[in-house]
């Protein structure tokens, strides 16, 4: 090995010991460095390509990925390539590379599923239904066919004479209640969930829905208690006299705008909204700004302090405000404003304000009934545990709420917009015409067909997006009223009228 080649596996290992340091300014320094000198350690590239995109570092990440490729040539690695691409906004290369290992392993149902997902990000609904179909007709998938389920559901109108729903009942039925089956028969359970309801069985639709949340309450992380105390820790300390006292941030750009807001509150409408505006790049649920503060170790005022106070502190705000904008042109390229609607940033407003002071934020506000529903009957693969209750569901809302309250009071009134969904549906040209002018964009009239803008989807709203304003969704949750109750009764308390937003 040459010295340039040692001196590049050192860097590595330097910056993992960075990494553990939660210092990402000098990990991301290393792994470039490391990219350069390119040693030949092999397969241990997949090890820094997942360490980079870890950290956002999409250029870094998709390099050693294709390193690893190339010293192992393997289905896994190359799936790992297009998954990586898939994750970080690639989605037109993750499809071309979905076709070729489709084109190789016809008969490989992880690449079929793979394919049929990016077709379906992009719209392209019959051939995923095809390719879906190929995987359920595979002698070799027999209980393994529930993920193929799962993408089928979401894509499709069930009738009430459909022949899949008896076949998804026979193979939950197969699968049965053995333990070691029990994250297949939740994939599933959220199908059959979507074809109950589809076709009116009510009581089916929930006793699944309930079901699929109950099994997976053994992996849960969320503590109802402990995610009070944060608020109550937020909304108690985390002030203007604090944010005042903070060091400010050198970053003047206005680039992001952050849309905020409970999943399925209609903030994937209005990222299609604004990426249907010619000075919008694109957006996503990035994740990007807790890898750009990962050296803040928590979101509480005691954490952000105890952070500011370390050496170097009077200019993170500063630096963690670049290392965003860095990861956002990773991402997105260097042109035009970027949409991040990234879950539960509502959690640490206040110190994106400090680091962004020129973003802006706009909050969706919805019915509660209506996004407690539709998060229940979601499945969330990861980030939103609270969905799997009823009761913490309630919970979950109930601190968002006080956040609502808290940082609408405390940031500058011009940085922050609420929607309220209901009026953005019943009034769509008023409040498309307030979301441009508070984003800091000319009226276009295109933005009105936004459900033809062509973009990758990756949400669960994938389907929502593509058609216009409707307003049938509003009040599906009445029809589980009545087994809703334990989400009524912690959220408003017993007795209390909820049929007002």
């Amino acid at each position: 090995m040459t010295t340039a080649h040692q001196d590049g596996a050192r860097l590595i290992n330097e910056a993992v010991e960075a990494f553990k340091a939660r210092d990402r300014d000098t990990t991301a320094d290393k792994l470039a460095r490391a990219i350069k000198a390119d040693p030949p350690i092999g397969t241990k590239w997949a090890s820094v390509s997942r360490l980079a995109a870890t950290m956002g570092e999409v250029s870094i990440a998709l390099t050693a990925a294709r390193r690893n490729i190339a010293a192992a040539p393997t289905p896994e690695s190359r799936q790992a390539y297009a998954n990586l691409l898939s994750q970080n906004g690639r989605s037109e290369e993750a499809l071309r590379e979905a076709q070729a290992l489709v084109r190789e392993r016809p008969n490989d149902p992880a690449a079929l599923h793979f394919l049929a997902t990016c077709q379906v990000q992009f719209g392209d609904n019959e051939a995923a239904i095809a390719n879906l179909r190929r995987i359920l007709d595979l002698p070799t998938v027999a209980l393994g066919a529930e993920n193929a389920w799962a993408v089928l559901a979401g894509i499709k109108k069930f009738t009430a004479d459909d022949p899949d729903i008896p076949a998804m009942e026979a193979l939950a039925a197969r699968i049965g209640h053995a333990p070691e089956r029990r994250l297949n028969r939740v994939v599933l359970l959220y199908a059959l969930g979507k074809a109950y309801d589809d076709t009116g069985q009510t009581d089916k639709a929930f006793a699944a829905f309930h079901e699929a949340g109950q099994l997976q309450m053994p992996d849960s992380t969320f503590n109802a208690d402990q995610s009070d105390l944060f608020v109550d820790q937020v909304v108690g300390g985390y002030d203007r006299a604090f944010i005042d006292s903070l060091p400010k941030s050198a970053v003047d750009s206005d680039r992001p705008i952050f849309i905020l807001g409970l999943p399925r509150s209609g903030t994937t409408l209005v990222e299609q909204i604004l990426v249907s505006h010619s000075a919008v790049q694109d957006g996503a649920e990035v994740n990007l700004f807790r890898h750009a503060a990962m050296s803040v170790q928590g979101y509480t005022p005691d954490a952000v302090r105890a952070a500011f106070a370390q050496p170097g502190g009077e200019t993170l705000a500063t630096r963690i405000g670049r290392a965003y904008l860095h990861l956002m042109d990773e991402r997105f390229g260097t042109e035009g404003k970027v949409i991040d609607k990234t879950l539960n940033q509502t959690r640490f407003l206040g110190l994106i304000h400090q680091c962004l002071p020129n973003a802006k934020f706009i909050w969706l506000r919805r019915h509660p009934a209506g996004i407690a529903w539709s998060c229940f009957r979601t499945r969330f693969v990861k980030g939103a545990d609270w969905t799997r209750s009823l009761t913490d569901i309630g919970r979950h809302f109930r601190g968002e709420d006080r956040l609502h309250e808290h940082w609408t009071r405390v940031l500058p009134p011009e940085t922050l917009l609420t929607v309220p969904y209901e009026q953005l549906v019943d009034d769509p040209d008023t409040w498309m015409r307030r979301i441009l002018d508070h984003a800091g964009l000319d009226w276009e009239d295109q933005v009105k067909d936004f459900h033809a803008t062509d973009r990758a989807v990756t949400t669960a709203s994938f389907a929502q997006v593509r058609q216009p304003l409707y307003a049938s969704s509003k009040a599906a949750w009445k029809r589980y009223e009545a087994p809703m109750k334990p989400f009524f009764d912690t959220y408003y308390g017993p007795g209390v009228d909820y049929d007002t937003p």
